[in-house]
């Protein structure tokens, strides 16, 4: 048996999630509840496996679930419980469905005394259903589980079942006495399975956010998405000058964390002279830029950048190393995942590439509904408090979305076509927050576009 003196500390094995319920002491328990298949075993095994990972001993007790069914299937996750059973850290004990509930403590206690740190009871709807006529029994179990993790000097993991469209426990007193209450939920949303997990309790600490989503892949786990939610809207970042003498004229200075729309007519949904100026952006200030598109592969927007350079004259051995010493793309569609998936999987390109500035290219794919709204707000908050610039470039299809969007921009850029008999009338509005609207011309804009060209041209020269 462990030493009650001894302070000891766990981990749910996700990282997130420690975050948002805080710092987990024994004697501390944990209840997990949710509906048929929401993934209450997969997060119990997960917090047995890492405990045993620093080597906490872990008792895993259950009364359905097949050893080698959770095993194999665990390991798909990315953690292979036999390791750490062979090692002496866990042990799985399936016990029969019955409701002699004397029977089931008693093979707990000579467990116990085996110095588990940890102890895993999946699920105890199965036991508190043998004694639902019985009060003084139900009382007295609720109070072994009470004492149980006071005993082990440990942590306990309780497993509760709700059913479909419940989101009531009715477990009685255990509410109460329970540390940290987790709920796990899931819904259709768009056609695609959106799961929740609830923070429904977390004893001493301040819980911010009471729901988050959460996924289960391959070979990752259990991830649970927290996109940061500042109380505090960051300060701005250094000034810096746009390559365009026009821009420059309405604007002035811009700052590297600015959030900038760029929208075109429908019909030119590239944007490559957003891109040709963001380029030339990056030259010169020395920016890191990630381009995550919507619409386009990666090789595709390469490949167009190449050839408006190539038609300069330009080598396209040394243009190709100058757009990728910048210029890092990525391709998403966006309709493989609920609202809440694409935008952490936008900000895992962002941990992994590190930008400067980062671009969504394509956004009128994904419209913003006013209830998504709030998602888009967050991301681009905690861009700007990592000194991260926001560029989203599209085109303005609903009127409705896109002056939401401009509502929170920093600057916004409209493209303006007008199609005569003979040519084609160019302008473009430009709004920046705190200026007065102000209009760039068709021969303007074609400037800053040779403008940009040439400071692109000029990095070309040094790199020939």
């Amino acid at each position: 048996m462990s030493s009650h003196f001894e302070e000891k500390t766990f981990t749910t094995g996700i990282e997130s999630l420690d975050r948002l319920i805080g710092a987990i002491r024994a004697p501390y328990t944990i209840l997990v509840a949710g509906h048929p298949g929401a993934g209450k075993t997969t997060l119990a095994s997960t917090i047995c496996y890492h405990n045993a990972l620093k080597g906490r001993k872990c008792l895993y007790v259950t009364f359905y679930e097949d050893k080698d069914k959770l095993y194999s299937y665990m390991k798909k996750l990315g953690m292979p419980l036999s390791e750490v059973e062979s090692k002496g850290l866990m042990r799985f004990l399936k016990l029969p469905a019955i409701h002699d509930v004397d029977s089931v403590v008693d093979v707990l206690n000579k467990n116990v005394i085996e110095g588990f740190d940890l102890i895993v009871i999946d699920s105890i709807t199965v036991l508190l259903e043998a004694v639902k006529d019985h009060t003084e029994k139900r009382a007295w179990l609720l109070n072994y589980f009470y004492q149980l993790p006071i005993l082990v000097n440990g942590l306990l993991v309780l497993v509760s079942e709700l059913p479909f469209g419940e989101e009531r426990l009715g477990l009685g007193s255990i509410e109460f006495v329970v540390d940290a209450i987790l709920i796990l939920k899931h819904r259709v949303e768009d056609r695609l399975l959106l799961r929740l997990l609830e923070i429904r309790k977390a004893r001493g600490a301040p819980i911010h956010v009471a729901e988050v989503p959460f996924t289960i892949a391959e070979g990752r786990g259990l991830l649970v998405y927290t996109q940061p939610v500042l109380e505090e809207l960051p300060p701005e970042r250094e000034a810096i000058e746009l390559t365009c003498s026009a821009l420059r004229s309405r604007v002035g200075h811009v700052h590297k964390d600015f959030f900038i729309n760029i929208f075109y007519p429908p019909e030119t949904v590239y944007g490559e002279r957003a891109l040709i100026m963001l380029l030339a952006q990056a030259i010169k200030y020395n920016l890191k830029i990630l381009v995550v598109s919507y619409i386009s592969s990666p090789e595709l927007l390469r490949e167009l950048l190449l050839w408006i350079l190539e038609e300069r004259g330009l080598s396209r051995d040394v243009v190709e190393k100058v757009i990728d010493r910048y210029l890092v793309f990525r391709g998403i569609n966006p309709f493989a995942y609920n609202v809440h998936e694409l935008v952490m999987k936008e900000l895992a390109l962002v941990e992994e590439v590190k930008p400067d500035i980062v671009v969504f290219h394509g956004v009128q794919v994904v419209e913003v509904p006013i209830y998504h709204f709030k998602e888009l707000y967050k991301q681009v908050l905690y861009l700007k408090s990592r000194g991260i610039g926001i560029v989203r470039v599209g085109s303005c299809i609903n009127d409705v979305v896109c002056d939401s969007v401009a509502s929170i921009a920093d600057l916004t850029l409209k493209v303006k076509r007008e199609y005569r008999e003979k040519h084609v009338d160019t302008r473009v509005i430009v709004l920046r927050r705190f200026h007065p609207p102000s209009i760039i011309t068709g021969e303007e804009d074609l400037e800053c576009f040779e403008e940009n060209i040439n400071t692109i041209v000029q990095e070309v020269s040094k790199q020939a």
